[in-house]
């Protein structure tokens, strides 16, 4: 930050032409006396006052004379660039030439020498050499500020193009955390209403037992379920144990028409999934396998590492009346909890996902989720 914080005041002290000028203009020609002094001066022996005196003098009316160079300089800015060299030369060799004049009239003066005017083209050259010189500072120092300039408002650009790129960022952060937490909480009502629908059956055929069982296991899946952050993802193993525990009731209204195999390799169990990715894909399962069929069936949870990549597959044995071919459809179809799982899959992962399904080995439909390994 300080370094920063120097650099803009630097720009802003470059900016601020006026300033500059003055300084420049005072210490190059303060300057010029210095160098005068040290050139002619000491070697000559002229350490007189009128000496001395004429030294400050003629650089005090260089720096007025260079006055109008200036405003011819800033009057011509805009012209092409060799028709303003041509004009801001031919000022500054008649300003030289003025100049030349003025110092060596006021030496004669000054000095009491006399017949100095023939020595005029030697006056002229040192002359024309710091007028030259002057002009060409001005101009280096003027393209400086302006290449400053632009370089200054390249950083302003792009500092807003990042501010406003960050700014876009955090929007579509809080957007996709919004969309998570909404389709998220979209599970509770959904399995509630399903579950409800359950255990009200339970009470309707005189099974007060089975009904309560089920509300006491729906209570610790519904406590877990508000517990957990919605858009946090969980290890594997907490996950499979949140599937235990909706496991739990559907074996419950199901009896022994539901076995539950899980096929889980140790391997993944660190591994981070979205929190209650597989219990609406084991839900489709049970839906359309397990009660549509008269005998019931098997539901198996398998997780392990392919290709590098995390695979999740929900595999059931199918229905007494439902083709696998049908099946396979049934993610074109998908209803709240598969279409759900699909929406929070594409907003967490993008393309980095797959959820697939197709025939299992169990005689129904294989679900496959595959996803990043992030543990």
């Amino acid at each position: 930050m300080p370094s920063s914080s120097a650099g803009t005041r630097y720009y802003h002290f470059l900016s601020n032409s006026n300033a500059l000028f003055w300084i420049l203009q005072l210490a190059g020609w303060m300057g010029l006396s210095l160098v005068t002094y040290l050139a002619l001066s000491l070697p000559y022996d002229q350490f007189e006052a009128s000496y001395l005196a004429h030294n400050v003098l003629q650089s005090i009316l260089g720096l007025f004379l260079s006055l109008p160079l200036r405003h011819v300089s800033r009057w011509v800015w805009a012209y092409p660039v060799l028709l303003r060299l041509a004009i801001v030369l031919f000022v500054a060799l008649l300003l030289s030439a003025v100049w030349s004049a003025l110092r060596l009239l006021l030496f004669m003066v000054m000095t009491g020498e006399q017949d100095l005017l023939k020595d005029f083209g030697g006056w002229l050259f040192p002359s024309i050499f710091v007028f030259v010189t002057w002009a060409a500072l001005y101009h280096g120092i003027k393209y400086y500020q302006l290449l400053q300039a632009e370089h200054q408002s390249l950083i302003e650009v792009e500092s807003r193009q990042r501010q406003e790129a960050l700014r876009l960022i955090q929007m579509e952060s809080a957007a996709q955390e919004a969309q998570l937490k909404l389709l998220r909480y979209q599970l509770n009502p959904h399995f509630l209403f399903n579950t409800l629908n359950s255990i009200s059956a339970l009470v309707a055929a005189d099974e007060p037992d089975g009904a309560q069982t089920m509300l006491i296991r729906l209570s610790r899946f519904l406590r877990f379920s508000l517990d957990s952050d919605p858009i946090q993802q969980v290890p594997l193993a907490k996950e499979i144990d949140a599937l235990r525990l909706y496991l739990g009731i559907e074996q419950v209204r199901f009896s022994d028409r539901l076995n539950v195999k899980f096929d889980i390799e140790a391997a993944v169990s660190d591994c981070l999934v979205p929190s209650l990715l597989t219990q609406p894909l084991v839900e489709n399962a049970i839906k359309y396998s397990i009660a549509q069929s008269e005998q019931g069936g098997i539901v198996q949870i398998a997780a392990r590492v392919s290709q590098e990549r995390l695979e999740i597959t929900i595999d059931d044995s199918g229905a007494d009346d439902v083709t696998v071919s049908r099946s396979v459809n049934i993610l074109d179809k998908a209803g709240i909890g598969l279409g759900n799982t699909r929406d929070r899959l594409e907003t967490l992962y993008g393309d980095s996902h797959t959820l697939t399904a197709g025939p299992s080995s169990l005689g129904g439909i294989c679900v496959a989720v595959t996803l990043p390994i992030t543990r």
